[in-house]
């Protein structure tokens, strides 16, 4: 019986991880920071105007895309070039570096 607990306890513990897109930390850019606090929501911080945007976003392969719930049809997108790395945006001009 407890070597069932143990399996049960083992294959939860890993259908849980395999839900976490792996996006949580901060990532420094060149006007502002992204804050992913994981299973979809973000936030936008503007170091020059001290503001802050609520965002969500959602991960498929190595793109992650961020909306803003306030402007529906507005989206970026990033590319994760390395763990700590993403680009994207216009051009790619935008680059974000995760803060350790």
């Amino acid at each position: 019986m407890k070597q069932m607990t143990r399996i049960v306890a083992l294959v939860s513990l890993l259908a849980l991880s395999a839900c976490s897109d792996g996006m949580k930390g901060t990532y420094e850019g060149p006007a502002f920071s992204l804050e992913f606090h994981g299973n979809g929501k973000a936030t936008q911080v503007s170091e020059l105007v001290g503001a802050e945007v609520q965002l969500n976003y959602e991960v498929e392969g190595d793109k992650v895309r961020l909306r803003n719930p306030e402007q529906p049809g507005a989206v970026l997108i990033l590319t994760r070039t390395d763990a700590d790395t993403l680009v994207g945006g216009p051009m790619g001009l935008l680059k974000f570096k995760r803060k350790h």
